[in-house]
């Protein structure tokens, strides 16, 4: 193996460390109605985790997002501190979408997006995910195997 090829490989093993957590717990949401729409969720169910976020990560893959979790229900804001991508943000209290906050601008702080109402999670996922996938206020979502949430439908094959 050429000299390159090793350190390239070395210095991507150690971005995707920084980038993803080993220890990062993860579950799935299905958007009901939406066929075959399933994102794979990393899980902020702590006040750092839910600080952290998925600020300084240079990309997210389009079924990958993170859901924040909050016991009990509550209304949250949240910024783009940090945030180097374009998210949107969908609100949800006890599997229904309350709110949806699309493109948020990335990296800056003067924009608050502030849910309105008391929520149970936020699912944040790439910008324009909500649009190319027509999820709206009102839809229902189910998630999968986040023992956080207690109304998450938990597998059999664990």
């Amino acid at each position: 193996m050429s000299k390159q090829l090793i350190i390239f490989t070395f210095i991507w093993a150690l971005f995707v460390q920084a980038v993803l957590p080993s220890n990062a717990q993860e579950g799935f949401v299905k958007f009901v109605g939406k066929k075959n729409l399933k994102i794979l969720l990393e899980v902020a169910a702590t006040d750092e985790e839910r600080q952290k976020g998925l600020m300084n990560r240079p990309e997210l893959a389009k079924d990958r997002g993170m859901v924040f979790v909050f016991r009990p229900a509550q209304q949250v804001t949240f910024w783009m501190k940090d945030t180097l991508i374009s998210l949107d943000m969908i609100f949800i209290s006890k599997g229904k979408i309350v709110k949806i906050v699309k493109n948020a601008v990335p990296n800056q702080t003067s924009t608050l997006y502030p849910s309105m109402y008391p929520v149970t999670e936020v699912i944040e996922v790439n910008g324009g995910f909500s649009n190319s996938n027509m999820i709206k206020v009102g839809d229902r979502v189910v998630f999968k195997d986040i023992p956080q949430i207690e109304y998450s439908v938990q597998s059999m094959n664990k």
